[in-house]
């Protein structure tokens, strides 16, 4: 039993890295060692854990049903480990968080520089992606998304004060094209849309006259799936797009960007820091949590009407 314990670590590296070099530089061994250790757990498996080629290295799927098994069980020796070394009191170790780019420029980015400095022995890993991942597998220690984008098995903390959506466009686009009044107008204007890269939708516009909300799929000649080109393209006098205030925040005070329907504006529940329900919490990712409910009140505040 003890030796199928030594030979796990190697195993749980692999998978995740999908590099036995890569593996070997993070356990600090040597790439022969990795792969000797491998065929030794494959040896006392009897099943074969990699598809081995010259430029890959994939879980089987042999493999990926034993490393969905292990895999909750090696998240928790890593959290029993990193809680032992920080009694002290100071959190310590690699906190990685999966988070779309939107959330890392707006959440986290104005805020790395004290958080480095509050916690100098806590490493931060953001992953930006707009697909979902799996915390567990994947080996992330909680994610960053939007409140109607969770999952029902996860405990879910806000970080924000809810996001607005307004509608914006160049000074340029409205001089030509004229400003709508009332979002049924937008069928007369170029509506730049961003698609979802996980699911493949296409981004409703929402709006709210104070009292209902009402959910539009407007038409336009751009789609995107990434949000900065979005602002690019408005700023460029391309077309409208709906986007969250503090996204835009910058380029509505310097007047690249005019706000338009500001009476249909509408307010979403906005971002929220989760992880699987059950799983004990270790001091690195409370420490991120505090510190990112901490600076609620210095983010960009929902105008609401």
């Amino acid at each position: 039993m003890s030796s199928l314990l030594q030979l796990l670590p190697f195993f749980d590296a692999v998978a995740k890295l999908g590099s036995f070099t890569q593996a070997a530089n993070h356990l600090g061994v040597t790439p022969p060692a990795v792969s000797q250790n491998i065929r030794a757990l494959e040896a006392h498996l009897g099943v074969r854990l990699f598809n081995r080629t010259s430029r890959s290295v994939r879980l089987s799927d042999e493999g990926l049903a034993f490393y969905e098994k292990i895999a909750p069980a090696m998240g928790q020796i890593e959290i029993a480990a990193e809680n032992a070394s920080s009694q002290r009191g100071e959190p310590s170790g690699l906190l990685r968080i999966t988070l779309p780019q939107l959330a890392a420029s707006m959440l986290v980015m104005p805020y790395l520089p004290e958080f480095h400095a509050r916690y100098p022995e806590l490493k931060l890993e953001l992953f930006t992606d707009d697909r979902f991942a799996d915390l567990v597998l994947d080996n992330f220690d909680a994610g960053i998304r939007m409140q109607r984008m969770l999952q029902k098995d996860m405990v879910a903390v806000p970080i924000d004060q809810g996001q607005q959506h307004v509608i914006v466009a160049s000074p340029g686009y409205l001089a030509q094209h004229g400003q709508p009044e009332t979002p049924q107008e937008l069928k007369q204007h170029d509506c730049m849309r961003y698609r979802f890269p996980g699911s493949g939708k296409l981004e409703p516009w929402y709006f709210s006259n104070g009292t209902e909300q009402l959910t539009l799929e407007v038409n336009g000649r751009l789609i995107f799936n990434e949000n900065q080109l979005l602002k690019d393209a408005a700023i460029a006098g391309l077309g409208l797009t709906q986007r969250f205030r503090a996204a835009v925040h910058q380029e509505l005070q310097s007047g690249q960007l005019r706000e338009v329907l500001q009476d249909f504006s509408n307010v979403a529940p906005g971002f929220f820091i989760y992880f699987p329900a059950g799983r004990h919490m270790p001091l690195k990712l409370r420490a991120f949590i505090d510190f990112m409910r901490e600076k609620r009140e210095r983010q960009i505040k929902p105008i609401r009407a």
